[in-house]
């Protein structure tokens, strides 16, 4: 049996917040409910699609492009961790979709990515969000774009800030971001294809 008695107050970074654009009893909004393929993998932030069987995982950076023609993946913000309690007994798990509007805190974010406000937002490697930057063949989705900064390092990462955390974070940094859906386009593309 696990234990659940610290697990909540003990992580690597801290769980989402959302600012603006969610309210859990008001169904408009765009969410969805699933269950996570690996009951450890998702933490509360990160960036989820859902696979082939409809069951949640981290995003990838690949999940961000498509070829010219083809649909892009959805892609949500975990609202819960994975091994939550709430998502151990019901067996799903919230996530956002990143088509409707939100305005989110996270810390998991590319590190070494220096940000400034109006910067797009999009995923890399397991579920971390990331400066978005052109593709040399593919479309590439952004879905987001920071709309605060802060002077926490070289990064302009945002020290958390607020209520205190129901946690203790080994990080307490923060990137900052409305969802807002786009495509930026491939280096290499064709005056011909753009119709």
């Amino acid at each position: 049996m696990a234990d659940y008695s610290t697990r909540r107050f003990l992580r690597a970074k801290l769980p989402v917040q959302v600012l603006r654009g969610f309210s859990p009893t008001e169904p408009h909004k765009l969410s969805s409910l699933a269950e996570p393929v690996n009951a450890t993998d998702i933490k509360s932030g990160m960036a989820i699609v859902k696979d082939g069987n409809g069951k949640w995982v981290r995003a990838q950076a690949a999940d961000a492009e498509f070829a010219r023609g083809s649909t892009p993946k959805s892609i949500y913000i975990a609202l819960q961790d994975a091994d939550s309690l709430d998502v151990q007994a019901s067996g799903k798990l919230v996530g956002l979709d990143c088509s409707d509007k939100y305005e989110i805190q996270t810390g998991y974010f590319k590190q070494d990515d220096v940000w400034a406000v109006g910067d797009k937002v999009t995923v890399g490697a397991n579920g971390i969000f990331v400066k978005a930057a052109q593709d040399a063949t593919n479309d590439t989705q952004y879905i987001g774009e920071i709309t605060a900064v802060g002077d926490v390092d070289t990064t302009n990462a945002i020290a958390y800030v607020g209520y205190t955390p129901s946690c203790a974070a080994a990080d307490a940094t923060l990137i900052q971001f409305k969802t807002v859906q786009g495509v930026i386009l491939p280096a290499t593309l064709d005056v011909d294809d753009v119709v």
